[in-house]
């Protein structure tokens, strides 16, 4: 028995997937759901002083919190 290792994405990957599934998404309670999937996943990240969730390829929030050490 063989174990495949799969690589990585990388955060352009990751954030167009999120965005693709974001815009099938029908009502807030889905949008809600996939957020914090994508958010659990590592596919984006939340800002701690404001809770906002932002895409892996936002490095700073709009308050001027930087994103997270190790989400790359």
């Amino acid at each position: 028995m063989s174990t495949t290792v799969t690589p990585l994405l990388d955060a352009e990957t990751r954030t167009a997937a999120t965005v693709v599934l974001l815009a099938e998404t029908a009502t807030a309670q889905e949008r809600a759901a996939l957020a914090r999937v994508c958010l659990r996943a590592g596919f984006m990240w939340r800002c701690h002083p404001c809770k906002e969730n932002h895409f892996l390829t936002t490095g700073t929030c709009g308050c001027g919190a930087e994103r997270p050490a190790g989400l790359d």
